[in-house]
């Protein structure tokens, strides 16, 4: 059973193998350490609550054609959605998001003087206790806020909004809101999330929340995704189970391309990466482990060396092999867990 750090069985393989040990760039010394949410004391819960609103009420600064692009977080959002089909089920899911979840900590530090470290949601948790429903990320007053409810109103994009939580009222312009979540084009809405069960409705018309699907996305189902030999079976089973079922019990803006209109969007992305990380365990052979294909349609293979799209969001191309190591080249932060759940 893997219950251990990755950096204790790598040094116990290493000093067996003989084999050398990658090391941090000489600057990444004191690597930032990313927690749970639940690890966060209260002053640090709202110190990330205070940047991440900061962020959604500054202006725009890219994409000045696009009228639906009003906030500097919507520049982010729009560059998620038009890349879709670039950076989903293709080999660059797992280090393009990890380009962009450290792009947003960045921003919250320099546009909202932000003084901690983005935290993560880890889900099976949750899942283990078969009781994501009632999350501490969805605490009206130390989470994010909880589903959403009916409001009565007739305007489209207005009749279910999250009405609790930091970000209750929120309006947003990318996107149309329910329950038009995955129809093309934009119109203003409230922000929303519908959570389900996948059990359908109930006699009203609710999705039958359930348990929230736990058994998707549950310790079993990590250790499953931790398991694989390859980067590129590791890759397609974490983003095509853990991760895309996440996005489809919070539903919502949580739902659709547009999903950086959630909150929690970057807190669940972290621990995407925190996954990835734990895979690589400071491994030589893993730390350069990169494979698959640029498009969906697998015609193009994939190498480290591949720049990935970021439209407007940054003067130069990111390329895959900064982004392979967590305490590397740009990047110098770590996990508080690395360890998979007994």
């Amino acid at each position: 059973m893997l219950s251990r750090s990755f950096l204790a069985i790598f040094a116990l393989a290493a000093e067996a193998a003989a084999t050398a040990i990658p090391r941090a760039d000489a600057s990444c010394t004191n690597p930032a350490v990313r927690k749970e949410w639940r690890e966060l004391d209260d002053a640090e819960k709202a110190e990330y609550i205070r940047a991440a609103v900061c962020l959604r009420g500054l202006p725009k600064e890219k994409y000045a054609d696009m009228g639906a692009v009003t906030t500097r977080m919507d520049d982010l959002v729009f560059t998620h959605f038009t890349l879709n089909s670039d950076i989903h089920f293709v080999a660059n899911f797992l280090p393009w998001h990890r380009w962009f979840v450290q792009l947003h900590e960045d921003l919250l530090r320099t546009e909202c003087g932000f003084t901690g470290t983005q935290p993560y949601w880890d889900w099976s948790i949750d899942a283990d206790a078969k009781n994501t429903p009632n999350s501490p990320i969805f605490d009206p007053v130390t989470g994010f806020g909880g589903d959403g409810k009916h409001t009565g109103s007739n305007e489209p994009g207005f009749q279910r909004c999250v009405v609790d939580g930091p970000f209750a009222n929120t309006n947003l312009t990318l996107a149309k809101g329910w329950p038009n979540m995955n129809d093309a084009g934009n119109r203003l809405h409230c922000f929303t999330r519908e959570f389900n069960g996948g059990l359908g409705n109930d006699g009203n018309g609710e999705p039958i929340i359930g348990d929230m699907q736990a058994s998707a996305y549950n310790s079993k189902v990590m250790k499953a995704v931790n398991s694989f030999d390859t980067y590129a079976d590791m890759s397609d089973m974490l983003e095509g189970l853990p991760h895309a079922q996440i996005h489809s019990i919070i539903f919502g803006d949580m739902g659709p391309a547009t999903s950086p209109n959630e909150p929690l969007f970057f807190l669940h992305h972290a621990n995407v990466d925190r996954a990835w990380a734990r895979w690589q365990g400071r491994n030589a052979t893993r730390l350069a482990d990169y494979t698959g294909f640029q498009n969906t349609g697998k015609t193009i293979p994939a190498s480290i060396t591949d720049t990935m799209p970021i439209l407007e969001l940054g003067d130069t191309k990111p390329i895959v092999k900064d982004y392979m190591d967590i305490q590397s080249g740009p990047l110098c932060y770590t996990y508080s867990s690395m360890e998979m759940p007994l």
